[in-house]
């Protein structure tokens, strides 16, 4: 099994980790003596707790025919033999929905008959090789 962490956009990931700190520090700051109530507090807890999750969590793993993708709780299989065409994606806009990358100039995979993933795999050209030895047939834009 082969495992592949995600590139880091450089503008995404301090917005998230600033996110994070602003966060955690909002319950050490009193605002006139009021307290923060409870439901903001859960939820800005929540919210803090799934970014760092992603942030440490976003991977790509090889195992046998399977292509397995983790971004937090966004967790994912692809078999590689249903993967048809792998596109180096060149731009910050990607328009496809399933995402789970913190990286901008990924990979665009596409498999099954009309699915679509977006990956960013730090290594792509020995990810890319990795899976054209488990499917010769995908073809690379």
């Amino acid at each position: 099994m082969k495992t592949y962490r995600s590139t880091l956009n450089p503008i995404i990931v301090p917005f998230l980790v600033m996110v994070v700190f602003g966060s955690v520090a909002s319950f050490f700051v009193e605002n006139e003596g009021e307290e923060m109530p409870v439901a903001v507090s859960i939820f800005l807890s929540v919210i803090s707790l799934f970014i760092v999750w992603m942030l440490f969590d976003t991977k790509y793993q090889i195992k046998g025919n399977d292509l397995l993708y983790f971004c937090g709780p966004i967790r994912g299989k692809i078999d590689i033999l249903q993967i048809r065409k792998i596109e180096n994606v060149k731009t910050w806009f990607v328009g496809i929905t399933l995402k789970p990358a913190l990286g901008s100039y990924g990979l665009s995979i596409t498999y099954n008959k009309f699915d679509e993933i977006y990956l960013s795999p730090k290594r792509k050209s020995e990810f890319v090789a990795e899976l054209l030895k488990i499917n010769p047939n995908i073809q690379l834009t």
